[in-house]
C-alpha cells in the first residue's frame, strides 16, 4: 500500500519554466511602465523657459539693476480675472505708485502662458479705463493655471530709466 493521499500528484512543482516565465513578465512589466514614462516625459513639458539662456546670463547684472530700479520706483500692481460667461474673460490691473497714486499713461502688454503646456500663449495689449486702471479681454482655451507677465513702459516709468515689470500666476476656475 501506498502512504500518498493524491495530493502530492496534484500539486504544482515550481520548475525551470515557470521561473522564467516569472522572470520575463516582472521585467516586462518594469520595461512596458518606464517606456510609458519616457514617452510622457519627452511629448510633454521640455522644461525649457527660454531660448536665451546664455544670453540671459550674461546681462544678468543689467537685470538686478533694472530690478533694483524698479524697486525704487514703489510701484504696485493689483491683477484681478473677470469671467464674463461666453465671452471670455476681462483681465485688469490697477497700477499705484508707493503714494496710492494711480499711475497713468502707460503702454501695458504682456502675455499669458500656460506652465506646462507650449502653444496656448496669449499676448495682451491692456488699454487704460480709468485712471491707473488698465483692461484687455481675453479668452483663454484652457482653465487652471496661467503665468502672467507684464510690461508697463512709458510715463514716469520711462523717465527713470526703466520699465515696470510684473510676473504673476492666475488661477481660472
Amino acid at each position: 500500500m501506498s502512504n500518498t493521499t493524491g495530493m502530492e500528484s496534484a500539486a504544482m512543482k515550481i520548475r525551470g519554466k515557470h521561473v522564467l516565465a516569472g522572470m520575463l513578465g516582472f521585467f516586462g512589466v518594469i520595461i512596458a511602465v518606464n517606456s510609458v514614462f519616457v514617452y510622457l516625459a519627452l511629448d510633454t513639458f521640455t522644461g525649457v523657459t527660454t531660448d536665451s539662456a546664455y544670453q540671459d546670463g550674461l546681462n544678468y547684472n543689467e537685470t538686478l539693476a533694472d530690478r533694483d530700479t524698479q524697486r525704487a520706483l514703489g510701484w504696485q500692481a493689483a491683477v484681478a480675472m473677470t469671467d464674463l460667461g461666453a465671452d471670455g474673460e476681462e483681465l485688469t490691473v490697477t497700477l499705484r505708485d508707493r503714494d496710492g497714486a494711480a499711475v497713468t499713461g502707460l503702454t501695458v502688454t504682456g502675455v499669458l502662458k500656460r506652465p506646462t503646456h507650449d502653444g496656448h500663449d496669449q499676448p495682451v495689449t491692456l488699454t487704460e479705463a480709468a485712471p491707473g486702471e488698465y483692461v484687455a479681454d481675453v479668452t483663454l482655451p484652457l482653465r487652471g493655471n496661467w503665468d502672467l507677465t507684464l510690461l508697463a513702459e512709458g510715463g514716469r516709468a520711462t523717465a527713470q530709466g526703466t520699465a515696470f515689470e510684473m510676473k504673476t500666476r492666475l488661477w481660472l476656475k
